[in-house]
């Protein structure tokens, strides 16, 4: 039981008597009688602070105050470091002054009489009687919340049995918080301290914070490597506190735990979604286990923003952006893997039929980021599948959000030259040509587009381009000179309309 100015007053044998008119207000939140006292030091100073700490009582006889008392000096330096009440010795110097009763009142610092016959060392014997035994009581108190915590880890999911076990011990809310800053539990409703913890986490560094509102936050994890934060309403005391560090060492090894494991997970699905591109569906049946879909899927493939690219030996990280992906509850039940800096997701057809489909609308709303979907397949022909969304995934990194293999088939062979990729062939294969028209100020390049628009047709071209048949005919000749390439198969005149087309 907390030691107050209460039950120091409430101790009849010391004959103690309240002075001060409490006014009976909202403000504070603690009556001034139920303040927690920590000790009684008897003194008269004028300015006693700089030798007592937040927390005690005073006793004075008075001696301090002459003719002319500052009585509301006094009593407001004592109430803003903290003090909790003023006992006054009446009779042993003088009585208690009018002006120090008005003082108190108007700082509500409680002012009670010590009558002559009581000892300021009984007031103090008594408080510090008292202290002991609260303080052995928390202690005993702290023993059992640790053994019956420590218990309640032992039960299926220990880490949320903890927390709630937590919270009952302390009698106030606690929230565990993942490392990337979702709730993961809570008892009985989550904080609202979201952008304090992200704050904590973005720093990467081991901390223990209240914020404006009184909450304790302690970061979970070393340095670099955070795995959550244990928010708690406060105030703790030293016992709670080791009570709060012992869940929160339970914590670090629960979530390493729950890293490591989720680690080794992703690595099998890696290695399964690599088979199931190879075509080997035994292997990769034998890896994911039973989180392979059954039925029609469609592959998702999704990558962060330029600027958001991670290295691959980030993405596992909860704090990086794949990391924050994979972790997004959408997923959840859903067949994921990492692919470098990319995400492989296996969604249901039936779900994922349109582009609005809610799964990749929210993913893309929710980190900013790019998908590409193929058209529904089955898990036989994955690897045809991948091959599609990796071309709606080049189509929605240059439109934004979510894209459809639908949506580049109905494009045609444009969706495909409009790459850089197809940019790069096409520079390469054509540059021959640029550079001959360029330093012999001759038009091959218009010659070459004109003829292959004519089908190949010797005198439509050529009265297309205002020459004679012979002169574009030495056009082409010297055409398939640089190019190194025979211009009659119907192979080479197609590679060349696709990089001519993709230069445009």
């Amino acid at each position: 039981m907390t030691v107050t100015v209460r039950r120091l007053l409430a101790r009849t044998d010391l004959g103690l008597r309240l002075l001060s008119p409490l006014p009976d207000r909202a403000a504070p939140a603690v009556h001034p009688l139920d303040q927690p006292i920590t000790w009684v030091a008897g003194t008269d100073l004028d300015d006693p602070t700089p030798f007592l700490t937040e927390g005690n009582v005073v006793l004075t006889t008075g001696r301090q105050f002459g003719d002319a008392i500052d009585a509301d000096g006094y009593v407001s330096r004592l109430a803003a470091f903290g003090i909790r009440a003023i006992g006054f010795a009446s009779g042993v110097i003088r009585d208690v002054p009018a002006e120090l009763v008005d003082a108190c009142e108007r700082e509500a610092m409680p002012l009670f009489d010590v009558p002559y016959r009581t000892p300021f060392i009984a007031i103090t014997r008594y408080v510090a009687d008292l202290v002991t035994a609260e303080a052995h009581g928390r202690s005993v108190w702290a023993a059992d919340a640790q053994r019956t915590i420590s218990g309640a880890a032992l039960r299926d999911n220990g880490l949320r049995s903890s927390v709630v076990e937590l919270s009952r011990q302390l009698d106030r809310p606690v929230t565990l918080f993942d490392a990337t800053g979702d709730a993961l539990h809570a008892a009985p409703a989550p904080l609202d301290v979201h952008a304090d913890v992200r704050r904590l986490l973005e720093r990467g560094i081991p901390a223990a914070a209240p914020t404006d509102d009184g909450i304790l936050l302690q970061t979970i994890g070393r340095g670099g490597e955070l795995r959550g934060v244990l928010a708690v309403a406060g105030p703790l005391d030293h016992p709670a506190q080791s009570v709060v560090a012992g869940v929160v060492a339970l914590a670090v090894m629960a979530l390493e735990q729950r890293r490591s494991l989720a680690e080794a997970s992703l690595a099998l699905r890696n290695g399964a979604w690599h088979c199931l591109q190879d075509d080997n569906l035994a292997l990769a049946r034998h890896l994911a286990g039973h989180e392979l879909p059954a039925g029609d899927i469609v592959v998702a493939l999704i990558a962060p923003a330029a600027a958001d690219r991670v290295p691959p030996d980030d993405a596992s990280r909860a704090s990086s952006p794949l990391g924050a992906i994979l972790a997004d509850p959408a997923l959840d039940g859903l067949f994921t893997a990492r692919e470098g800096s990319r995400i492989a997701v296996l969604l249901p057809a039936g779900d994922e039929s349109s582009r609005d489909a809610p799964v990749t609308r929210d993913l893309a709303v929710r980190h900013g980021i790019h998908i590409g979907l193929s058209s529904p397949a089955t898990i036989e022909t994955v690897s045809r599948a991948a091959t599609q969304a990796e071309l709606a995934l080049s189509r929605a990194a240059q439109t934004g959000g979510v894209a459809r293999f639908d949506e580049v088939a109905d494009a045609g062979f444009d969706a495909v030259l409009d790459t850089e990729a197809a940019r790069s062939i096409a520079y390469a294969l054509l540059r021959p040509i640029a550079e001959h028209d360029a330093a012999h100020r001759t038009a091959l390049t218009t010659s070459l587009r004109t003829w292959l628009e004519h089908n190949g047709a010797w005198d439509p071209a050529a009265s297309a381009l205002s020459i004679h048949r012979h002169t574009l005919r030495k056009h082409i000749l010297k055409i398939a000179e640089l190019t190194g390439r025979d211009l009659s198969t119907a192979r080479v005149r197609a590679e060349l309309i696709l990089a001519l087309e993709s230069t445009q």
